[in-house]
């Protein structure tokens, strides 16, 4: 008889990054599935340490930095020691980065009778831009997927990369010939105990019967590692029935897809903070997203349940819906308080390999109620319930080069929604926003931001004031939430705008003197902006305002000096600092800002402090 005491499992204390000067440590640490511990976390299998975790780990950062122009990059090492109590690991991982390349000249070479000018269409890599070595691997599978379509079955396409070191480009060649005459006789699954067959199957592009291509299935075990499903993927070639047929076998090892997590904080414009979510990556083994959420202030009470089928019918189609439950108490910024319930249904698709297309239908009611007495009477109209049937369509490009903490590259949305397919409201409503990323320095980065939107009803219909656009920190900090914009200057209520545009310019930098490990970082930063355009219930309040202050009388009893709405259509512009650390708990932000452009009646904001939104 054995008898064994397991102990506690022993965990991952700290993860630190040796000869990184591209990337910061918290942003490799955002691209490695291992985590550290923190004081949230203990519900995740993440912080623990795992040898085979960290092997897919090194080649996780390998890949991040071949993607991002460094084709010398390789990981040394990968270590973990232990501490002298034994209570956690210390993990390291040494980094050599090499030299940033870019792409070269671009060629086609063929022994096989196709036409290299239609081919050239299939490029993603193109002569200038930044090297990443995923935009080959695409590439060739497209070439091949393309000759294959055109009866070569049996193609082979190798990309063949000269070096110019001197100026840092790489040209490449994609030689087309034909390769061997195997096929694959069979596809054995193994290790997917709650994962479905067909889930695994459809990440190839092959099937029993087709030619077989290295290629091809060199990139259905990057996608398979990619779903997040699988510990490690692993695809074996072994001889088949005959000479030119073969057996692959996928081995597999399931991990845990399913997360519970909770979090709690403060924000300035909502007091203390906290939510709890559930998420499941692979439901049921199905490879669909399941996740349900419950947020909640003194404020807000959110509740949100979404699901998401990334194949659906079988094609490259993100399918899914979300279903919500909003009250928000706005008393203090206008008086009321809202309600909002209402589902969703979603059909995504990407374009291009960065642009992606998503269509949604919006089903929801809404109603302003509680509203107090000392409201502004454009308020006390809008009170009630309405139903909103809407149409949305987004097109959003990502082009930046890290998903959390970008340093460099482009971010592009551009979204309408068009209310009136049945129901109670009908507007036309259009946004847009775009992001840039500058590497001053390895460690300086400069964003610019510009975001813009407009609402506008139709079919002689008024847009609620609800609907409006309401602006404060949020957009420009140094203003409070709903801080600048239309307001009842009787009431100080914000009634919300039907246009707001804003820019800011923003520089990132390390703090000086504190390790680089803790996660802390600082930001200077301007923010400029308006939110103009009054609902057509104000501006006939406005009117009757100036007509009674022109008369001397008050409609409302009281003295009157000026008209309700004033220069609400003056830029607005405040600069200040930032402190973001990403800590334990998550990332949090500190911004002090003081505006410099304003008007008298703003509702000001110096300091403003919670959960780091990231742009």
């Amino acid at each position: 008889m054995f008898e064994i005491d397991e102990g506690n499992a022993t965990k991952v204390k700290a993860i630190n990054f040796i000869g990184n000067r591209a990337f910061s440590d918290s942003q490799l640490r955002d691209i490695i599935t291992t985590s550290q511990s923190g004081l949230l976390d203990f519900l995740k299998g993440t912080n623990i340490y795992d040898p085979d975790r960290l092997t897919l780990d090194r080649e996780l950062l390998r890949q991040y930095y071949l993607k991002n122009g460094y084709a010398d990059a390789r990981v040394v090492t990968a270590g973990a020691e232990l501490d002298r109590d034994g209570s956690g690991f210390y993990i390291s991982f040494v980094v050599e980065e090499g030299e940033l390349f870019a792409f070269g000249g671009m060629e086609i070479r063929s022994t096989l009778p196709i036409d290299t000018k239609v081919l050239r269409g299939e490029l993603l890599t193109t002569s200038g831009a930044t090297y990443d070595q995923s935009l080959m691997d695409k590439t060739v599978e497209r070439l091949t997927l393309v000759a294959s379509e055109a009866g070569y079955a049996f193609v082979r396409v190798r990309p063949k990369a000269d070096r110019d070191v001197t100026g840092r480009a790489i040209n490449v060649t994609y030689v087309i010939d034909e390769g061997p005459r195997v096929y694959i006789e069979r596809i054995n699954i193994n290790g997917n105990l709650r994962t479905q067959d067909y889930v695994v199957r459809r990440e190839f592009r092959l099937a029993e019967g087709d030619a077989y291509n290295p290629i091809m299935v060199d990139k259905a075990k990057k996608r398979l590692q990619n779903l997040g499903y699988f510990k490690t993927v692993d695809i074996k070639r072994r001889p088949g029935s005959a000479a030119d047929r073969i057996i692959l076998d996928v081995d597999l090892v399931e991990q845990s897809t399913g997360e519970l997590s909770f979090g709690a904080g403060y924000s300035t414009s909502e007091g203390v903070i906290g939510d709890v979510s559930i998420t499941e990556r692979n439901l049921l083994g199905r490879g669909q997203f399941l996740r349900l959420r419950l947020a909640g202030s003194a404020e807000r009470l959110q509740i949100d349940l979404s699901f998401t089928e990334p194949r659906f019918l079988g094609l490259n189609l993100a399918a899914g819906f979300d279903l919500f439950h909003k009250d928000v108490n706005l008393s203090s910024l206008s008086s009321f308080r809202t309600r909002t319930t209402g589902g969703s249904l979603r059909l995504g698709f990407p374009i291009t390999e960065n642009l992606w297309l998503t269509n949604s239908y919006n089903l929801s009611t809404s109603e302003i109620f509680d509203v107090l007495p000392t409201a502004s009477l454009a308020i006390k109209e809008a009170q009630g319930e309405a139903l909103t049937s809407s149409w949305g369509t987004m097109l959003s490009y990502d082009g930046r080069n890290h998903p959390k903490n970008p340093t460099k590259g482009v971010y592009l949305q551009v979204g309408t929604e068009v209310a009136g397919l049945g129901g109670d409201v009908q507007f036309v409503r259009a946004s847009a926003e775009g992001r840039v990323y500058f590497p001053v320095t390895d460690k300086i980065t400069f964003v610019g931001r510009l975001m813009g939107g407009h609402i506008e009803g139709w079919g002689g219909q008024d847009v609620r004031l609800i609907d409006l656009f309401y602006k404060g920190g949020e957009t420009i900090r140094g203003f409070d939430r709903g801080g600048f914009g239309p307001r009842d200057l009787l009431t100080n209520d914000a009634l919300g705008g039907s246009t707001f545009w804003s820019a800011t310019a923003e520089v990132r930098f390390p703090i000086p003197f504190i390790p680089q490990e803790l996660g802390m970082s600082a930001a200077a930063f301007v923010d400029a902006g308006s939110l103009f355009g009054a609902g057509h219930g104000a501006k006939g309040l406005d009117t009757q305002c100036g007509l009674a202050a022109e008369s001397g009388s008050d409609h409302r009893g009281r003295a009157q000096s000026g008209y309700l709405l004033g220069r609400f259509s003056a830029v607005r512009a405040a600069a200040g600092a930032s402190i973001i650390w990403e800590s334990p708990l998550g990332p949090l932000r500190l911004d002090i800002s003081k505006p410099f452009l304003k008007e008298r009646f703003d509702d000001e904001q110096l300091i403003r402090f919670g959960a780091s939104t990231r742009f």
